[in-house]
């Protein structure tokens, strides 16, 4: 999974890929189908403020828990986007994200 050339820099920090898999699989044990990442972390990874990253599955009720998963994994600023609390979106992250994970 090569993702911002397998680095996501975010601020001064270094988001290894080996975290950013984990925070995948955790989004897929709350049910998540599928995962993608998107923003400043894809178009401008040096000048990157947070991580974003958007999901479809998930209740909404466990969005902050998700949130908090994945903000305690990758250890950087993160911002998680749901299909199902904000699907217009959602819409647009697809078209400009890149799927980390998809179910079949």
């Amino acid at each position: 999974m090569a993702v911002c050339d397998s680095e996501l820099k975010v601020r001064i920090m270094v988001v290894a890929e080996d975290r950013l898999k984990r925070a995948v699989d955790a989004l897929r044990r709350m049910g998540a189908r599928r995962v993608l990442i998107f923003g400043s972390c894809l178009d401008a990874p040096d000048q990157a403020r947070d991580v974003d990253i958007a999901v479809e599955g998930i209740p909404v009720d466990w969005l902050l828990d998700a949130d908090v998963a994945v903000h305690e994994i990758l250890e950087a600023p993160t911002d998680l986007v749901s299909r199902e609390e904000n699907p217009n979106f959602y819409e647009i992250v697809e078209k400009r994200g890149r799927v980390l994970f998809a179910s079949a």
